[in-house]
């Protein structure tokens, strides 16, 4: 056994309070509803500022034609060109 102090004993009373306390702290369906529509928008946001930073940046285009669908039927026709 440890030499260390032992560790006061909490009553049962506040242990129970404390259950009720963190149970009560997760929210509810509006909480857990925006945690779940916070995961998509952050993978969107992250997909648009990554194609913008690629192709400006390293790619040294204009970022205005990330958003042109002109730029992505010319990069599929490269793609699946027949030979």
């Amino acid at each position: 056994m440890s030499q260390g102090k032992e560790r006061p004993r909490i009553p049962r009373e506040s242990q129970q309070g404390k259950q009720r306390e963190r149970s009560r702290r997760g929210g509810g369906w509006p909480f857990v509803l925006a945690k779940a529509m916070l995961v998509p928008f952050l993978l969107f946001f992250s997909l648009i500022a990554g194609l913008m930073i690629g192709y400006g940046v390293f790619g040294n285009k204009p970022v205005s034609e990330v958003f042109d669908l002109g730029t992505y039927k010319h990069m599929y026709d490269l793609l699946f060109a027949d030979t």
